[in-house]
Order: structure tokens, then C-alpha cells, then sequence
């Protein structure tokens, strides 16, 4: 197949797990929770809040969510906190390779992905 998207991610991402993704709302369960996900992003941001000597009001309510975003495995599409989208991902908790929904149905059964459904973080 020739498309400018594909760029050897055969390497890492045959026969892979996705769990599917819907922002915000993925984040804001996080956040209710204080899931790993969650913790990861709080991560970003007391590193930025360190490194830049900025004040506590960055780790804020959900203000701690605009430290985070990820980009699609194949046509870099921004997943971020607070913008609707739909993508898949390799790690239950938001960790791991990120693919949008378009790319996903492009290449589904070229990776041989299989779906992961109903799983509560």
C-alpha cells in the first residue's frame, strides 16, 4: 500500500489491542477519578509548574488537563483534553500510541487491529 502515512509503524503496531478513546470525556472520567491517566498528566504539570517557576494556580481544578496532548501514530492528528475527537489507543490509561478514528478505519484490517470495548479505568 502506498501512503504517505504509513512510515514502518507495521514495527510496533501489528496485531495490536486499541481501546477506544473519546475526548473529552475520557478526560474528564480521569479526572473525576484521579485515574493513572490523570496522575500522568499531574505529572506534566508540576514539572512545568518546577522548571518554570510558575505558581501553584496551574495545578488548578482541571486546568492541569492543558498539559497534555498526544498526536495520531499516522497523520498526526492532536488529541488534547478539551477538544472532541475519537481514537483508539494501545494503552488502556491513555498510555501508549495514539490513532485517530479516520486513520483506525483506514488501516484496521491492514494491522489486523483487534478492539477492546467496555473496560473501566
Amino acid at each position: 500500500m502506498d501512503d504517505w502515512r504509513l512510515q514502518g509503524q507495521e514495527d510496533y503496531l501489528m496485531d495490536a489491542r486499541l481501546y477506544p478513546v473519546t475526548l473529552p470525556d475520557f478526560w474528564l472520567r480521569a479526572y473525576e477519578k484521579k485515574d493513572p491517566f490523570y496522575q500522568k498528566i499531574r505529572s506534566y504539570a508540576e514539572n512545568f509548574v518546577e522548571t518554570k517557576h510558575r505558581g501553584q494556580e496551574y495545578l488548578d481544578g482541571e486546568k492541569v488537563g492543558r498539559f497534555w496532548h498526544e498526536h495520531c501514530e499516522f497523520c498526526w492528528e492532536k488529541a488534547t483534553t478539551d477538544a472532541p475527537g475519537e481514537f483508539y489507543c494501545t494503552g488502556v490509561d491513555g498510555s501508549g500510541y495514539w490513532i485517530c478514528k479516520a486513520c483506525f478505519e483506514d488501516f484496521q484490517e491492514t494491522f489486523r487491529w483487534g478492539v477492546v470495548e467496555d473496560v473501566d479505568v
